[in-house]
């Protein structure tokens, strides 16, 4: 006897039954439930189902509403449409994002379809843009914004092993994490990496759909970072500004409190009165409004003054663990120049930032509390006093409080958070008629007066007076002056004390090859071990607590040698000579290799750049050249955007 047909439904409770028993245990409460809705919408004749995956995924938990049109499309239920006639469910799929997402590591186990590389010490791991972007605001700032790794295939983190960064990226596809004892500090190191990769890439953050949607909270733990990096304190206003209107009704009860962290003082004073004091967002808030008169008055103060006006919205922001850069400011090429260069060590390659407000070369330069100082020099007529500070976050150049004293080719360096000028030429001769001044060197001049024949010599005096600033106070002070004058002489800190080395002193009419280091303690010079050559104009570096003298000339000869000096047994030694003979060139220390910029070999400036690895004791040259010949160029790393 043939048994009467099964309903559809019943067929279906069957299959759903069957999977069932293969599926996890939580899914068997799912199907009974699927069953009884099946039931309830068959005998009512609504719409058909569509089957996508398999069976066990198929469950009806959000109950959103859509009109049915006669011709069978969905619209939202606020649309108005007069030919609506019924009201269909939509099915949404709790389990379409995990296994998305699990295809998706599939996918990145396979090496398919990615188009990154995330290389942390030695692993490489593949991966895909989109999700990581999607999952970590770390790497949508890095592939969103216009840093380099946005299009590079290849992106290397440097602050993590590379186990670690492994862990991460598998719970950005997983979801799944396991932290135990021994690992806990590098996870909470990359999560710590990853909110300062929101502060250095602020710009390019506060643009993205997270960043409206985050709470008042991590908004002001955010902007009220000392670490943001930003190329104008402007880019924190607009940020809290296009944060409230994304929510107005809800959010301008904040502003008082979100204004307590944007640093209006440091803003431009155009900017406070055309953009700020009109936002009506400020104008509605009495708070809002006190900090904006507070701006106004810090602008209202003199220069020196303003230091004195000490609040959490005065102070400067200090990124870190930025790109490195190599910066020449000014120099001669042939006359001085305004022109400023920085080499990206990471891009390797030169670009310009903002110019000198005026010519200067043969000036000393220091880099400190976050800014570029280009000290004295020569504008190309005159030795100068003044004194410059370039904020490489703004790009900006702005004159600080001059020296005492009159500086070229003179040495500058940091010691105890003072910027020191040591030495230097005031533009005075020795006892002669004419001054026919070229680097430091000694021309004695034939005059012939009425068929007379005389010499007549006529030479550089060095000075050995030395001042130090002070950034909070914004004056210079002189302190002890050295045993002997020097002009065009290198300096350089080492384990507390300031180093002078070589030089021209102009009495001797010599190149100098002694060397004399400065107690702040004390307040005194004392001699110390001679270098094996005569030096002046030498390039004078510090690396890995050794002080190193580069190059530099004896009269006519340009010397291409260097020799190292350790303060612990207060000896000189040779290392291998440079590539190129250089003198007036700058020198400094980047991840353990000492980097040559400039100069000139005694005929023509020089654009070359090379380092000195002091574990193979080899010289290489850089590929990267500047954009033109410059010697008696200050240059230094700095740390910025």
């Amino acid at each position: 006897m043939e048994m009467p047909p099964r309903p559809p439904a019943k067929i279906l409770s069957e299959e759903l039954a069957h999977h069932s028993e293969r599926a996890e245990p939580r899914l068997n409460r799912a199907c009974d439930l699927f069953y009884l809705a099946l039931q309830k919408i068959i005998s009512r004749n609504h719409s058909i189902f569509c089957f996508f995956g398999t069976l066990g995924e198929l469950v009806s938990v959000r109950p959103i509403r859509h009109r049915c049109t006669k011709q069978g499309h969905q619209k939202p239920l606020d649309s108005k449409d007069d030919n609506t006639e019924k009201h269909c469910p939509v099915t949404v799929n709790p389990w379409h994002m995990k296994k998305a997402f699990k295809v998706m590591n599939e996918l990145r186990s396979q090496n398919l379809l990615c188009d990154v590389t995330i290389v942390a010490e030695d692993m490489e791991i593949s991966a895909h843009r989109v999700v990581l972007a999607a999952c970590s605001p770390y790497f949508h700032a890095m592939f969103t914004g216009e840093m380099s790794e946005s299009r590079a295939k290849r992106v290397r983190i440097k602050e993590v092993d590379g186990w670690t960064l492994r862990m991460l990226i598998d719970y950005v596809y997983t979801a799944e994490i396991q932290v135990t004892e021994e690992n806990v500090q590098n996870v909470a190191l990359m999560g710590f990496l990853c909110n300062l990769q929101t502060e250095q890439h602020f710009a390019d953050v506060v643009l993205s759909e997270e960043f409206l949607n985050l709470g008042i909270e991590q908004v002001c733990s955010l902007i009220s970072s000392d670490k943001l990096t930003i190329s104008s304190e402007e880019k924190v206003f607009e940020a809290v500004i296009a944060w409230v209107n994304h929510d107005k009704d809800v959010r301008q009860e904040f502003m008082a409190r979100l204004m307590e962290h944007v640093r209006l003082p440091l803003l431009p004073r155009e900017y406070l009165v055309q953009r700020v004091e009109e936002e009506a967002l400020v104008k509605n808030s009495s708070a809002c409004k006190d900090y904006l008169i507070e701006a106004m008055k810090y602008h209202l103060l003199p220069t020196e003054q303003r230091i004195l006006m000490k609040s959490v919205r005065t102070r400067l922001r200090t990124p870190m663990n930025l790109p490195k850069l190599m910066v020449v400011v000014g120099g001669q090429a042939p006359k001085a120049i305004r022109s400023v260069e920085c080499y990206d060590f990471k891009e390797e390659r030169w670009h310009q930032v903002a110019e000198l407000p005026s010519r200067r070369c043969r000036a000393g330069m220091v880099y400190m509390a976050g800014l570029v100082f280009a000290v004295g020099g020569f504008n190309g007529s005159l030795r100068v006093r003044t004194v410059d500070s370039y904020d490489p976050v703004k790009d900006q150049w702005t004159s600080v409080a001059n020296m005492r004293d009159r500086r070229s080719t003179l040495g500058a360096a940091v010691l105890n958070g003072l910027l020191y000028a040591v030495g230097g030429f005031d533009g005075s001769t020795g006892n002669f008629l004419l001054s026919f001044l070229h680097c430091s060197e000694v021309f004695t001049l034939l005059i012939h007066i009425r068929n007379l024949r005389c010499s007549a010599l006529c030479f550089i005096t060095g000075l050995s007076s030395v001042e130090a600033y002070n950034i909070k106070s914004n004056e210079w002070f002189h302190v002890a002056p050295m045993n002997t004058r020097r002009s065009s002489v290198g300096v350089a800190v080492v384990g507390g004390l300031l180093y002078a080395v070589g030089g021209y002193d102009g009495a001797s009419r010599q190149c100098l090859s002694t060397v004399e280091c400065y107690s702040a303690t004390a307040n005194e010079w004392t001699y110390i071990a001679e270098m094996s050559t005569r030096r002046s104009g030498a390039g004078v570096g510090v690396l890995n607590n050794l002080l190193y003298a580069v190059g530099g000339h004896d009269g006519p000869l340009v010397r291409k040698s260097v020799e190292v000096y350790d303060p612990a047994t207060n000896t000189w030694r040779q290392v291998a000579d440079m590539n190129m003979c250089r003198r007036n060139a700058g020198v400094c220390a980047v991840n353990g290799l000492l980097y040559v910029v400039g100069g000139d070999d005694g005929s023509c400036n020089l654009a070359s750049v090379e380092y000195y690895n002091p574990t193979t004791d080899k010289w290489t040259v850089v590929s990267s050249c500047m954009s033109t010949g410059r010697s008696y160029a200050g240059n230094n790393c700095s740390v910025f955007l």
